[in-house]
């Protein structure tokens, strides 16, 4: 008779030390959730083609490593197109050269904010395009980028990568290390664009800057 009491005694300890045992855990799978949810669905909510901001990137001046005249290793381009939170997609014009006529290239290009720190950032480009050259060579492109927010909507940065070019008879492959402007909203610490309404999730035990403030 002495037995019954004792096992419901353990058997309702035992069921209060696993509920003690989980409820931080729920609570913070629950923090969690709600943390790594946003108010929208962000496949809808950041490509929004109308309702992105415009930006401009210039690149006043980048050189070729290599030998060669010099005016035929500086390279300048322009690119307008729209920010989506992180990513910039964009259509670049330049030229690869100095010299006038075969030089000129078209190019969409996709830019995208790997990393913040204080008012750095650093930057990922891929592109592809056409040279207007006799052969329509290909350009393809990879970049990467380091970047200052020197004002709200001003920033400068060092930019260093690759570009392949190939034809039916030719290609080449080269190096080249420039400076380049943008003109564009100011982003969060997190890479969120500022000023479209519409904010991003905050992590965990990270505050919410604005890069040059």
């Amino acid at each position: 008779m002495i037995l019954i009491p004792c096992l419901i005694f353990s058997t309702n300890l035992m069921a209060q030390s696993a509920q003690t045992d989980t409820t931080p855990k729920q609570k913070g799978q629950q923090t969690y959730y709600l943390i790594s949810r946003s108010s929208e669905d962000s496949t809808r909510s950041i490509f929004n083609f109308k309702a992105a901001p415009i930006y401009v990137r210039t690149t006043p001046f980048s050189i070729y490593t290599g030998a060669g005249n010099p005016r035929d290793r500086i390279a300048q381009n322009i690119e307008v197109g729209k920010s989506f939170d992180v990513i910039d997609l964009g259509i670049a014009f330049g030229r690869n050269s100095l010299r006038p006529d075969t030089s000129l290239f078209l190019e969409g290009r996709v830019t995208m904010d790997v990393a913040n720190y204080g008012i750095f950032a650093n930057e990922m480009t891929i592109g592809a395009g056409r040279v207007f050259d006799k052969q329509g060579s290909l350009m393809l492109e990879l970049t990467y980028n380091i970047v200052a927010q020197v004002a709200p909507r001003v920033g400068i940065g060092l930019t260093t990568g690759y570009y392949d070019f190939s034809s039916e008879f030719t290609d080449s492959s080269k190096t080249f290390y420039g400076i380049f402007l943008r003109f564009g909203l100011l982003r969060t610490d997190s890479g969120g664009l500022l000023g479209t309404g519409r904010g991003r999730p905050i992590r965990v035990g990270r505050p919410r800057r604005v890069h040059g403030r």
